[in-house]
């Protein structure tokens, strides 16, 4: 398991991450919690190729990862960094992988026997006894539990990740690696530099640099093929947009009901309690008397009348729950460790219990709210369900739509821009628009970034009618208007970037003149140090570095890597111009290919380029079968994450 992680973090399955979370992170986590937006767990989240994802396994992954994160990152992370990272996009992009990997499993053939999924369960450390033996039953269901699922579903996620093992197997069997191939890697992750360097960014010259126009004029001519301006495409479309067709749409009130009535399990509810809580551990630093007295002191300070959610993000040595002021969320009986759980389920909202003393420390606990277990009245499902019909059937309606839109567009002598506008005014949830001009690569105003209107669009002959294709807000309907054909510019069309780029490559010239200047004295007799006392800058030190590493504040500079390799050390070097501006460098290390070490090395240094070639093919194929499966995600998914435009698919 551990080699899969290994070998293949980009298409980790989530298996994996959910068995650290379940094995390794701290308990008390949002286990309870909900993805902000979540619909109910039986809903389909996404559907790939006839197989789905529902919104439980998605909500189930996105609090794994999100916790994982927050180990990382501790109090740093927070919902901005959640962001940053991309995390809902991730966890998607691993959920389409794992599934479309099974199917591609199945279509090679390979099966994953009840044998095989008994060895992988009885090999974890957590499932077995003191003995080497199975924990049991009721105590590996227990274990689950704690972690958020159930024998069922972990069962499903570890045939998941098997089956991916299986790919890479079958994957692995079409790699080769050479001797000469395992040297030239070897030699690129030995040979090392460090060295000592002078930087000096072009953005920090801050002479203000006067262009005239005989200057703008040449750079122009001298470089007008850079400017090129590729092809566009201007094209009208109609647009069937999903959330207005489901406003128009009215479920009957039998069909509501019949839902209610056939589906018993998705509205029954086990009894649920969301409680806060400040942990403090007990542990080499803090005895379990000096917890007892900080704990005290926080609820005499509520008694006082202090915030709860404050003191808990104060006090608790919970990372998992102090940015949200100690909040757990809803969580039922298993979820958390016993004692825990019997202060909670027996406290009534707005009391405070505890200390309670866990194996993880002792605990203040309040109750905020509590539900009682049993079936959700229909009065109070009706309108989640008449929701979730409408939106099923708005996705029927609108691809219907759409294609009897762009059967009538054919149908019609004259298929040109009134015609579109005129059906779009006699249908409800229709519009007509015309894009700006826009290239292969843009990003089209009012649908996005869409990769299959992009592809719909440039496949257009002059007047021709799409057929339905589908965008994030629905489905959309083409027609060519015109073609702008790739032009050399003249130059008003780009003086703006013209400009942009004379006046970067004369402050780059500016910089490397004056690291010129410092090489000269350096030659002379001079010191790095004191070329950079005349300049103003500060000498920076590299740690050792390859051909591919981050070299300090430089990041990854080939140019700077690829000179230092070729240099012996008390050399200098520079001033070189890299993208951020200008180097002057010393080397003080160096370290070269060993000729007697790689002989020891030779096979592992083959395994580790063979894993890496099997993990490329595997980012190949999941990218072919992507463009081949049909993956339709659900648009309130999209919308609540602010994903419209970022997935592949529809």
């Amino acid at each position: 398991m551990l080699k899969v992680l290994r070998d293949n973090l980009k298409y980790l399955s989530w298996v994996l991450w959910l068995v650290i979370a379940v094995f390794i992170l701290f308990v008390f986590v949002d286990f309870g919690g909900s993805v902000p937006g979540g619909s109910a767990p039986s809903d389909a989240a996404v559907t790939i190729g006839g197989h789905q994802v529902s919104y439980g396994d998605f909500e189930r992954a996105y609090r794994q990862t999100e916790d994982t994160y927050r180990q990382l990152y501790g109090d740093q992370f927070n919902s901005d960094t959640a962001k940053q990272l991309g995390l809902p996009l991730q966890v998607l992009n691993g959920l389409v992988a794992d599934k479309i990997l099974l199917i591609e499993g199945k279509r090679m053939g390979l099966t994953i026997t009840d044998d095989e999924l008994r060895r992988e369960i009885l090999a974890f450390p957590a499932f077995q006894a003191a003995d080497g033996s199975f924990v049991g039953a009721e105590e590996y269901d227990r274990i689950l539990r704690r972690g958020g699922l159930n024998t069922d579903s972990f069962e499903q996620l570890m045939r998941t990740d098997l089956m991916t093992q299986k790919v890479r197997s079958v994957l692995a069997q079409n790699v080769f690696v050479s001797d000469a191939e395992a040297e030239s890697t070897y030699r690129r992750r030995t040979e090392q530099a460090r060295i000592r360097f002078l930087r000096l960014p072009w953005s920090s010259i801050d002479e203000v640099v006067t262009l005239d126009e005989a200057e703008i004029e040449a750079h122009f001519e001298a470089n007008r093929e850079a400017f090129r301006i590729p092809e566009r495409r201007i094209v009208d479309y109609v647009l069937i947009n999903r959330r207005d067709v489901q406003e128009s749409l009215s479920v009957e009130a039998d069909r509501v009901r019949r839902y209610y009535d056939e589906n018993p399990t998705e509205f029954s509810r086990e009894e649920q309690v969301r409680a806060r809580h400040i942990l403090v551990q007990v542990n080499d630093q803090r005895s379990e008397s000096e917890a007892r007295a900080r704990l005290d002191e926080a609820r005499r300070q509520l008694q006082d009348g202090a915030d709860f959610a404050t003191l808990a993000a104060e006090l608790s040595d919970d990372p998992g729950s102090k940015t949200r002021g100690g909040d757990l969320g809803f969580f039922g009986r298993g979820a958390m460790v016993p004692p825990f759980e019997e202060a909670a389920f027996t406290a009534q909202p707005g009391e405070i219990a505890g200390p309670v003393e866990t194996d993880f420390g002792l605990h203040l606990i309040e109750v905020l709210e509590k539900r009682p277990g049993g079936t959700l009245a229909f009065a109070d499902a009706e309108a989640g369900i008449r929701s979730r019909l409408a939106a099923e059937q708005a996705e029927t309606v609108a691809e219907e739509k759409a294609r009897a839109v762009a059967t009538q567009l054919r149908n019609e002598k004259a298929a040109d821009s009134a015609a579109m506008s005129r059906i779009a005014t006699e249908e409800v949830g229709v519009t007509f628009l015309t894009t700006r001009a826009f290239g292969r690569d843009d990003t089209v105003e009012g649908i996005g970034r869409s990769t299959q209107f992009t592809i719909a669009a440039f496949g257009l002959a002059d007047g021709e009618i799409s057929d339905p294709v589908p965008v994030a807000q629905g489905w959309a309907v083409l027609r060519l208007q015109s073609i702008e054909a790739p032009r050399l510019p003249e130059l008003e069309d780009v003086r703006s970037e013209v400009e942009a780029q004379l006046r970067e490559s004369i402050k780059r010239r500016m910089a490397v003149d004056s690291l010129a200047a410092a090489a000269l004295e350096i030659a002379d007799g001079g010191s790095l140090d004191g070329a950079a006392s005349s300049l103003g800058l500060t000498v920076e030190e590299s740690e050792l570095f390859g051909r591919d590493d981050v070299i300090g504040s430089l990041g990854r500079s080939k140019l700077v890597a690829e000179t230092a390799l070729e240099l012996a050390e008390g050399d200098v070097s520079g001033p070189l111009d890299v993208d951020t501006g200008a180097v002057l460098f010393e080397v003080v290390e160096r370290r070269y290919f060993d000729a007697q070490q790689f002989a020891e090395e030779k096979e592992s240094t083959k395994q580790a380029l063979e894993s890496q070639r099997v993990s490329e093919l595997l980012s190949a194929l999941l990218d072919a079968r992507r463009a081949e499966i049909d993956i339709r995600y659900d648009p309130q998914l999209l919308a609540n994450f602010d994903l419209d435009g970022q997935v592949t698919g529809t």
